[in-house]
């Protein structure tokens, strides 16, 4: 799978939930695999730390719960400096 498209599907639905998280986690971090909400967190890197103990080395997204939209970038991903493929 291309590099830009590791974490369509997980952004895809972010965008679908996007209201309704709104309305019981705006200001938290949403932890999202394949399309499903695993949990909201205050800390991104408290989401980070749920992501790594229930899926491991696997892509999954933790994307901030905000009314604006935001551009997502994984540099790591971008520069080959990790696979997410495995």
């Amino acid at each position: 799978m291309p590099v830009d498209k590791v974490l369509e599907k997980e952004y895809a639905y972010y965008l679908r939930m996007k209201a309704e998280l709104l309305k019981d986690h705006k200001g938290k971090f949403a932890l999202i695999k394949d399309e499903a909400l695993v949990g909201t967190f205050d800390t991104d890197s408290d989401a980070y730390k749920a992501g790594l103990l229930k899926f491991g080395n696997s892509p999954f997204l933790i994307i901030p719960v905000t009314e604006e939209d935001e551009k997502t970038s994984i540099p790591v991903l971008q520069l080959g400096l990790l696979n997410a493929n495995s």
